[in-house]
């Protein structure tokens, strides 16, 4: 070979070699954008499916389907090639290139395991509003579910094994965010999954899918507190079998013997509670444990029928105006229609002036059963009704209780059971309520707010509550001033209020040697409780009542809070020992929202949620 070839044969090569690097790095950059693009078009189609199955077209449904995993698919070939796999080797740039592999890989998977019997779920289901027609649903489509849910799980599962074995801290930023959303998807489907997987069979039993199912349905009214939202003010006796329910019975508090004690707590806990709590039908409420509430009802209704209930689920007037968001206005037996905007006004305080003595609960109840039936003609999104009663549930309005133990272990696990912490794993529970005792449906106008500071080195924590009395300057009825002001002596439109401090467990609660005078009478207000046999001094500085329920250090005191003004009440007790979950403030959830705090000298104290 001449010399003066060689030079250029050389060069031919390494030119040859820079444009093969050129034209792979071309063909790779093509893949690159030809993969992204595909699964950007599958994520918008993905968004699509849930619209088309909630209109009830199946047909959409699946062609979008059909349409997501081809693009999937042909981004799956695409990462799967050797080209591929050669440039996640490649320095600095294979870490981004893998994760971009991995990533689709693991769409793949999900695309390929779940979505076929996701949209075989969906079809059948079919979302529109023929599913609650006549009052129910067709559980045949649930029952098929329960096949397709393992097979579901298991491709999220092995996806979230694949992009496990991504390292994010060696990947550029806007890999690292696309990412982020992948995994953050996976995280939610997984246990949203394992969740129905494994409480199905629960739920088909509740709506009586193989025998007939009977509930109560409690209705609080929040204008007259109580420490788990507000008086019963009455029930709805509700039958459920394969699906479709139809209301059996209507009771109130006149329904019931109202004498006999239904519930027999611990005299630690029974010393807490003036003394026909766990008798009266109204008075179940004063206990925040909805458990202990709720197995009262089916006693009471146990002594009335012979019969025991298969859970008791709770709402307030609240809960029926985000109820009414979804389905629209119902209009009341005489007339009234309520809607979203002024069901809370109508129920609480307008039916007050519309009506005297039982003719209320008759109203309350009869509004209760128009909304159900409401429910029952179909003619409603239940998505959006969805959203309506998860949101009454972060509120704490919306409780369950079944007696049977899997069933309960569901509630539990969707946070539905109202019950009292008893340890601090998930959350620090910190709990402050208020029972009406003035016999008043004056809290229609009650505002509250909740706080927690910490005194980290005295090892502490202190937890107010600021009570406001928002009464007008008259127009209020008899029915809705305080019963049992005249008796202290104190103007009716005044708040007598049972005020519940219920320490985290572990918990003790420091008591001062006195407690401050509650109220100041006017010497005329002193003869009026004289006359009426009050104790001047005694009724006025309450003593305080403390004790134990289920574990938790208790105490009660009783406080006169005067129309126009604020009363700030305060417990202090010692931070639990070991590790602290969460601090959660609950409290009675009044007519309107409660402010809650948690001080930043609480930071060093509990866990971050």
């Amino acid at each position: 070979m001449k010399k003066a070839l060689w030079p250029r044969i050389v060069g031919f090569g390494v030119g040859g070699v820079a444009l093969l690097g050129i034209l792979v790095v071309g063909v790779f950059i093509y893949q690159a954008i030809s993969v992204a693009s595909n699964l950007l078009a599958a994520k918008d189609e993905i968004s699509a499916v849930a619209d088309e199955a909630s209109n009830g077209d199946p047909e959409a449904v699946l062609a979008s389907a059909e349409d997501i995993r081809e693009m999937v698919s042909d981004a799956n070939d695409k990462v799967s090639s050797p080209l591929w796999s050669a440039a996640s080797n490649v320095p600095i740039v294979g870490e981004n290139v893998n994760a971009v592999r991995l990533a689709t890989q693991a769409t793949h998977t999900v695309i390929d395991g779940a979505l076929e019997p996701g949209v075989k779920i969906l079809n059948s289901l079919d979302l529109s509003s023929t599913d609650v027609e006549g009052g129910g649903i067709d559980l045949a489509p649930l029952r098929d579910a329960q096949e397709d849910l393992p097979e579901i799980s298991a491709a999220i599962e092995k996806a979230n094994e694949t992009i496990g074995g991504i390292d994010r801290s060696k990947v550029l930023p806007v890999v690292d965010d696309a990412l982020g959303s992948l995994t953050d998807a996976i995280e939610v489907a997984g246990p949203g999954l394992e969740i129905a997987q494994e409480y199905l069979p629960q739920l088909l039993d509740i709506a009586g899918a193989d025998e007939p199912r009977r509930y109560m349905l409690v209705f609080q009214n929040n204008a007259e507190i109580r420490s788990g939202g507000g008086l019963p003010a009455a029930t709805a006796i509700v039958d459920v079998e394969d699906g479709k329910a139809k209301m059996a019975d209507q009771t109130s508090t006149y329904s019931f013997d109202r004498f006999t004690k239904v519930f027999h707590p611990e005299p630690e806990m029974d010393q807490l509670y003036v003394e026909d709590t766990f008798t009266g039908f109204g008075n179940f409420t004063r206990t925040p444990d909805f458990p202990t509430t709720a197995q009262s009802f089916d006693q009471l209704w146990f002594n009335k029928t012979g019969e025991r209930l298969d859970g008791v689920i709770t709402i307030d007037p609240v809960v029926l105006s985000y109820m009414l968001e979804a389905t629209g206005p119902v209009i009341s037996s005489d007339g009234v229609e309520l809607t979203s905007d002024n069901a809370v006004e109508t129920l609480l305080y307008d039916a007050y002036h519309m009506y005297t003595g039982k003719q209320q609960d008759e109203f309350f109840g009869d509004v209760a059963a128009k909304v159900f039936e409401k429910i029952s003609d179909g003619d409603w999104d239940p998505l959006e009704m969805v959203d309506q009663l998860v949101r009454a549930a972060d509120e704490e309005r919306l409780h369950a209780w079944f007696p049977d133990e899997d069933e309960q272990g569901m509630v539990e696990e969707l946070e539905l059971e109202g019950s009292l912490a008893t340890d601090n794993e998930e959350v620090t529970e910190v709990g402050l309520f208020v029972n009406d005792y003035s016999a008043s449906k004056l809290e229609y106008f009650l505002d509250t707010a909740v706080s927690l500071t910490c005194n980290v080195e005295a090892g502490t924590m202190t937890t107010s509550i600021d009570v406001t009395n928002s009464v007008p300057e008259g127009g209020m009825t008899k029915y809705q001033l305080g019963i049992r002001n005249d008796r202290y002596g104190i103007p009716s439109d005044s708040f007598i209020l049972d005020v519940m401090y219920f320490a985290p467990p572990g918990s003790m609660i420091s008591l001062d040697d006195e407690l401050p005078p509650v109220w100041e009478r006017t010497p005329e207000q002193i003869a009026l409780a004289d006359s009426l046999g009050a104790d001047p001094v005694a009724d006025v500085e309450w003593e305080r009542r403390t004790g134990v329920e289920y574990g938790r250090n208790v105490e009660v005191n009783r406080y006169f809070v005067p129309r126009g003004e604020t009363k700030t009440i305060s417990y202090t007790s010692t931070i639990p020992e070991g590790e602290l979950g969460p601090a959660n403030l609950r409290y009675s959830p009044t007519v309107t929202d409660t402010e809650t705090h948690v001080g930043e000298s609480c930071a060093s104290v509990f866990s971050e949620r």
